[in-house]
């Protein structure tokens, strides 16, 4: 039995793009033994995936030591060695590719850059580069590689969602109850500052969607560390009373709210990629970078807003306009 670790040590969205590769390689190696070293931000996707195993680095790991970090490995990994260890992110991030030189595995693979740690077999691109291709293949082409399989079609014709548990489906039910009417969903957060655009334009957004009367619940969801800042949002409303805010336990259980919406208007942020892997008509606001790359799979219910004309947000007068075009 091959005994392969994987690692995804960065965002949720990073996990979503994952999952189809994950299930197109199970797919393919039935008999092998497969790990994945998560995060805390992406470890709760993982929870209901079959056939996978799974443990998450503790926060702020990246300041960890050598020794520190090859200790916290092995204790989470039970002093279990593997096979074959795989970098899973596409770009070159030094500590990445640290977290994998200390890895309990016997051979490591990561995509290439001029400083990988010795020892660690170099992937490249058939292509030469990620950019402006979907990330689901960037990551099958570098599991393929380092595994001799060719994971490319079947990823594409795997499912993208999460799996939603009914601990999941109960917590939603208990906030909001039977579902009644038209719902929207509205993500303003996101995880980094850079695609977090300003609150007042969201501000002004949510004014418009309530003065429309298009929807009867208007959900806005953050994470619980986002709470204080969606009061305040909320606040500063002329219907306050027609926000609910919503802050669920998991990132995994923000499924199985979004699925209760008829449509969802997201920042760009792991989110948007959840409500685009359920299937959800979804609007998204992007600041600008590879949109190509991170969001090649919609279809035509959706809709994409690469940046501002003026600025690499989107004025609220912008995000107005693409809202009416779009409902």
């Amino acid at each position: 039995m091959n005994s392969i670790l994987l690692l995804r040590p960065d965002k949720a969205g990073d996990l979503i793009k994952t999952l189809p590769v994950l299930r197109a390689l199970v797919a393919a190696s039935s008999d092998a033994s497969i790990h994945v070293i998560a995060s805390k931000a992406n470890e709760s996707l993982l929870k209901h995936e079959p056939n996978i195993r799974y443990s998450s680095l503790p926060s702020g790991w990246e300041n960890l030591s050598d020794t520190e970090l090859s200790n916290t490995l092995r204790e989470s990994l039970s002093g279990f060695s593997f096979q074959t260890a795989i970098n899973l992110l596409t770009d070159s991030f030094p500590q990445a590719e640290r977290l994998l030189n200390v890895a309990p595995a016997t051979e490591k693979f990561s995509i290439f850059s001029p400083n990988l740690p010795f020892g660690i077999w170099p992937v490249t691109f058939k292509q030469g580069s990620p950019i402006h291709r979907n990330e689901t293949l960037n990551i099958a082409e570098i599991v393929g590689q380092a595994l001799g399989l060719d994971l490319l079609d079947s990823s594409l014709r795997a499912s993208r969602a999460p799996h939603i548990g009914q601990e999941d489906r109960k917590e939603c039910f208990e906030l909001l109850k039977q579902k009644s009417g038209t719902w929207v969903g509205i993500c303003p957060l996101a995880g980094t500052q850079q695609r977090t655009h300003p609150l007042k334009a969201w501000e002004k957004l949510l004014d418009k969607i309530c003065n429309l009367n298009h929807f009867e619940k208007v959900l806005v969801f953050g994470a619980p560390s986002d709470l204080k800042t969606l009061e305040q949002m909320k606040a500063s409303l002329k219907s306050p009373h027609l926000i609910t805010l919503i802050c669920p336990s998991s990132f995994r259980t923000l499924g199985a709210f979004l699925s209760q919406c008829d449509r969802i208007i997201a920042v760009d942020s792991g989110p948007l990629h959840y409500s685009l892997a359920l299937g959800i008509p979804s609007l998204g606001f992007l600041s600008g970078g590879d949109h190509q790359r991170w969001f090649s799979q919609i279809s035509p219910q959706d809709k994409l807003v690469p940046r501002g004309i003026f600025s690499r947000f989107p004025s609220s007068f912008e995000m107005c306009w693409h809202l009416r075009n779009w409902l």
